[in-house]
This record gives C-alpha cells, sequence and structure tokens, in this order.
C-alpha cells in the first residue's frame, strides 16, 4: 500500500478536518472511492473468502454476526490494507482530520478486523468499550471501510449514529469503497438496528479499525475504564429480552445499569 494513496485521498485535508468538526449528531466523517477501483474490488473478493473465525452473535444485542482478527487468515491486500491502516502514514491524516494527536493502532485488532453480518442479523444501538486493558489505552476513533457491491437501501444496513439521547440520527450508507471515520467516546451512539435484507449469501461486509491515545484526560468518558461495548435501548421494542441467551441478557442488564458497563 503506497505513502501516494494518503497524500491522493487526502488531498484536501483541511476541508475533511472542517466536515468532520461540523458533522452530527458528533464529528464524523464519510469518504467515497476510498481505495482505487480495481485494488478495492480486490479486497472486496479476498475479505469475503476469508474464513470468519469468531461468532460474534448473542441473537440479543448482535445476531448472525462473525469476525475476523487473524492476520493469518487475511488475504494479501487486505493483510496490506489492514497494516496501511495502522502505519503513521494514514494516522497523520486522521490526527489532521480529527485533531487528536498521539494516535496509535492496534496491531491485536481487538474488536475489529473483518466484520460480516448476515441477512437478518443486526447490531443494536451502542456505545464502545472505552479502554483496552493490553494496551493501556483509550479508544478515541473508529474507522469502517465498507464492502457491499451494488447496494440497495431496501436492504438496510445503514450505520446509524445518534447522540446519546437518541436525538439527531443519521443514517450511512454501507456502500463499496467507501470510508467513514468517526469520535468514538460514551457519548457516540451507534449501531445497524434493525435485521438485514442482504441476499442470502452476500452477507453485509465491512473493515473495522480502532485507534487509541495514552495518558490523555478524556471528557467525553462518563463510566470508569470499561474494556466492553454497552448497548443502549432505543426503545421499547429495540433489545427483546425475551431472546438471547441467558448469559448476555444478564451480561445487557448490567451495563445498561451500570457505570462500570
Amino acid at each position: 500500500m503506497s505513502v501516494s494513496l494518503s497524500r491522493e485521498v487526502f488531498d484536501d485535508v483541511s476541508s475533511l478536518a472542517e466536515r468532520f468538526a461540523a458533522a452530527q449528531p458528533y464529528p464524523h466523517i464519510v469518504i467515497d472511492d476510498f481505495l482505487p477501483a480495481d485494488l478495492a474490488e480486490r479486497i472486496h473478493d479476498e475479505a469475503r473468502a476469508t474464513a470468519a473465525n469468531v461468532d460474534a452473535s448473542n441473537d440479543l444485542t448482535q445476531k448472525r454476526k462473525r469476525a475476523c482478527t487473524d492476520w493469518n487468515a487475511f488475504g494479501e491486500e487486505t493483510c496490506r490494507l489492514i497494516s496501511y491502516f495502522n502505519s503513521g502514514a494514514f494516522l497523520g491524516e486522521v490526527e489532521k482530520i480529527t485533531g487528536l494527536t498521539g494516535l496509535f493502532g492496534d496491531p491485536w485488532l481487538e474488536g475489529g478486523g473483518i466484520h460480516q453480518t448476515s441477512n437478518g442479523g443486526f447490531l443494536k444501538m451502542h456505545t464502545d468499550f472505552n479502554w483496552n486493558d493490553k494496551l493501556r489505552a483509550d479508544r478515541r476513533i473508529n474507522i469502517l471501510y465498507y464492502l457491499n457491491r451494488d447496494w440497495r437501501p431496501e436492504q438496510g444496513g445503514e450505520l446509524a449514529l445518534a447522540d446519546l439521547d437518541g436525538e439527531g440520527k443519521v443514517m450511512v450508507a454501507p456502500i463499496f469503497n467507501r470510508l467513514v471515520i468517526f469520535n468514538t467516546n460514551d457519548r457516540t451512539l451507534h449501531g445497524h438496528p434493525d435485521p438485514l435484507n442482504f441476499p442470502p449469501h452476500y452477507p453485509r461486509t465491512s473493515i473495522a479499525m480502532y485507534y487509541y491515545t495514552a495518558n490523555d484526560q478524556v471528557r467525553e468518558r462518563w463510566r470508569n475504564r470499561s474494556v466492553t461495548t454497552r448497548y443502549v435501548s432505543m426503545g421499547r421494542r429495540d433489545i427483546d429480552l425475551s431472546s438471547g441467551t441467558l448469559r448476555a441478557r444478564i451480561g445487557y442488564l448490567i451495563r445498561r445499569f451500570s457505570r462500570y458497563g
């Protein structure tokens, strides 16, 4: 992955920074046609052929979701892209856009890597874990790179962004070769909470990367340092407590009503 890629995509980084800061309901930016088309096609095929090695579903807060963080399972181009996402060349541009300094990636891809959600699946609205114990660092920025060809609105699966009160929601279509960068803290709700209507053998696919800072004072945090995701019900029927495993239901209730969740 050449450094020239970042120079081309981030040509007008000051404009991107202005858009990021002004975005509602919280700072984010959407960048289309992120990779050259032929490279994006190769990564599309590789990512979809990768055997997802973690079943992340609990049928309560996320359903029919699988993930892969195994570098040995990634295809060659996918491995190069994820390495680029963790490089100084890319992170330097992300710092200019977000205004954060000292950002660094996670070589173990905790919670990230390739994500796939199959037809009928969902990911309920949530705020992310805010502390990576292995890195001893605060999570600050998420990026999502989408790999869904010929997406149509009736398929669903838009990325929903909302503030902690559920107001000001915006929807971002998960279209092919689209990159989304957004703040992550204790107020930045996001997810794709409604069941997908994707083709049965064509799951919603993305690459997720998370970035951290160390020794910063994180003003947007009201929870204690938490290594777990906190799901937030957006309505009486949003999270169905009659479904899912007993462990998932108990864990959800503890996190919902606890500062530690």
